[in-house]
């Protein structure tokens, strides 16, 4: 599947260059009910599943993408005001996790939470569950375990490779690279990626391709 990734032009230039992608860890994404979007009126669960949560952040990050790329309010929250780089990758389907959206936050079943398959399938509907408000970003994840990663000053990274192949290269609409400027930025390896020059729509609330754009 092609999924899309949003970047200011500092971290998309060092992406490419160095051809990887930061790993988010669940303690430092934007949501701050990342991985709680369970209800915590019983008093047990208030113990519960904060320990839940700390656990499951030791132990995973997550690449975060989006279905398309374009939607101008993602360029404002996550291309630096429509300034930076989006970043398109084929990932195969079976890598990826929906995310679901939904306005109540869900009730945890009373089960053995001592049970190793119920605690699976509950840590994953943590993983993908979001407040509805967030549907804009269209997102969908690799959810990815830490161990074995070595951390380069307590950040994780996962280089390009055929799982996470590097297709496409947008400009947002206030960007001032031309696509020889990103073409620059590829190394031989990404030298067949589609790049594309973004401007606002003429009739719609919309970034689209620019086709006026010269190679230059």
């Amino acid at each position: 599947m092609r999924v899309y990734h949003l970047m200011t032009e500092k971290w998309a230039r060092e992406a490419l260059k160095l051809r990887r992608l930061k790993l988010s860890l669940l303690d430092d994404m934007n949501d701050p009910f990342e991985l709680l979007a369970v209800s915590l009126v019983d008093r047990q669960d208030r113990v519960d599943f904060p320990r839940l949560r700390k656990e499951l952040s030791q132990e995973i990050g997550v690449l975060c993408f989006s279905r398309s790329w374009n939607n101008p309010v993602l360029w404002s929250h996550y291309g630096d005001r429509h300034h930076g780089l989006c970043l398109g990758f084929d990932v195969p389907d079976h890598a990826l996790t929906e995310v679901n959206y939904q306005l109540e936050r869900f009730t945890a079943n009373d089960g053995d939470r001592s049970n190793e398959t119920l605690v699976k399938e509950l840590s994953d509907k943590l993983l993908t569950t979001k407040f509805e408000h967030w549907r804009y970003e269209e997102e969908i994840r690799v959810v990815l375990r830490l161990a074995g990663m070595t951390p380069e000053s307590g950040l994780f990274f996962v280089p390009f490779s055929s799982g996470l192949c590097l297709r496409e290269v947008i400009t947002g609409p206030r960007s001032g690279l031309s696509l020889a400027d990103i073409r620059s930025l590829l190394t031989a390896e990404d030298r067949n990626v589609t790049l594309t020059k973004g401007r606002l729509a003429f009739g719609s609330f919309k970034v689209v391709k620019n086709n006026a754009a010269k190679d230059a």
